[in-house]
């Protein structure tokens, strides 16, 4: 359901081989890839293998001449997509019961958060994200298999067709992750039930 969920020529991560070569070629690889993916879905284990995230940089306008000019994308490899994907795919019919109904609706007498989603993606915090999870009640298997898979990545930035030096972040979601929308939502909600609480406790108004 993972595989087939997928763009088949969308964004091929370090390897250069877009969902199509698996979809297309599945009798072939499909074994050797399913055994890939359930040893980190049920054990955690070789994630990190997987997780090199290339960045490039696409141009907004003719001839840009500053870094704002460009849009980065991110460039996930299609193994580890399959991963996070199959972990979204289970992730998606509990997200009613974990996010509170003011997220999507105006709600008189409740405060409203602007965010700019390009900047408040790379300053999610991990450690929230998991104790927020904990929080809602996700079993810690469950939990420690999602942090791995977004605190196991490395970035390589592509400029002028060459590729950079790798380095590792130590916070922010990937837009270009199939998991990072549901951890978002979970991340939004643990600031809204902080900001129940201290209206709760008189702190706000």
């Amino acid at each position: 359901m993972a595989l087939k969920g997928m763009g088949p020529t969308k964004a091929p991560g370090p390897n250069s081989f877009p969902a199509l070569f698996v979809q297309k070629y599945w009798h072939i690889v499909g074994k050797k890839v399913l055994e890939f993916c359930l040893k980190i879905l049920n054990e955690g284990e070789g994630v990190k293998s997987t997780n090199t995230t290339i960045i490039v940089l696409i141009p907004k306008v003719q001839k840009p001449t500053t870094l704002v000019e460009f849009r980065p994308i991110s460039l996930c490899s299609v193994l580890y997509k399959l991963v996070a994907k199959t972990i979204a795919n289970r992730l998606q019919y509990v997200m009613g019961q974990c996010i509170d109904k003011a997220q999507s609706a105006s709600v008189p007498g409740i405060m409203a958060v602007k965010l700019d989603m390009s900047k408040a993606y790379d300053r999610v915090e991990w450690d929230f994200i998991k104790e927020v999870m904990i929080k809602m009640g996700f079993e810690l298997n469950w939990v420690a298999l999602i942090m791995k898979c977004i605190s196991t990545v490395s970035y390589t930035v592509i400029f002028n067709g060459s590729r950079g030096r790798t380095f590792q972040p130590s916070r922010g979601l990937r837009q270009g992750d199939p998991l990072s929308h549901f951890l978002f939502l979970i991340c939004s909600e643990g600031l809204s039930a902080l900001m129940r609480l201290a209206k709760q406790n008189g702190l706000v108004k």
